[in-house]
């Protein structure tokens, strides 16, 4: 009991994380020999954000998180949010017309998790990702859901720290 109370504020984190956060060593794993968790895209549909500043509101289970930030040519909402959201695999991309749907199941721990998700807009303007985690653990089911509103504020200004790449 203790151990799940512990894994919800930390799994609420990471779905919190996922709206607009980037930790630029994963792009090794494709190196790796790990397959890529990119589906090919739909024709017309968004791969990744417009450059620039990005304003993202995120309401999670432990309160409303703000965060500005700068984003460079390339950077793809979509499979950073696979990347940050689970904490066991690599959750499956499958891109559709607005945006891109996320799933993904595994068990750690004794801990089975199931992540769902959308993350849709029209990435020149708005991107909207929504999410839930089912955890299942010592008998018990908790589900945590994470939405977050990303919105293209403008250019980068000179003070803003470099550009994420995708």
């Amino acid at each position: 009991m203790r151990r799940s109370l512990i894994l919800v504020p930390a799994l609420a984190a990471a779905l919190a994380a996922s709206a607009c956060s980037r930790h630029d060593d994963k792009s090794d794993t494709a190196r790796q020999g790990e397959p890529a968790t990119e589906a090919a895209p739909v024709a017309g549909g968004p791969q990744t954000l417009k450059p620039g500043l990005w304003k993202t509101v995120t309401k999670t289970p432990t309160g409303d998180q703000e965060t500005t930030r700068c984003v460079g040519e390339g950077f793809d909402p979509g499979a950073e949010a696979a990347q940050k959201a689970s904490p066991c695999g690599k959750p499956t991309i499958t891109r559709q017309a607005d945006g891109f749907r996320l799933e993904h199941s595994c068990k750690n721990n004794g801990i089975d998790y199931a992540l769902t998700g959308t993350v849709t807009g029209d990435f020149t303007t708005t991107a909207t990702t929504d999410m839930t985690m089912t955890l299942s653990a010592f008998g018990r089911r908790q589900s945590l859901h994470m939405t977050a509103v990303s919105t293209y504020v403008g250019p980068c200004e000179l003070t803003t720290p470099a550009p994420a790449k995708g």
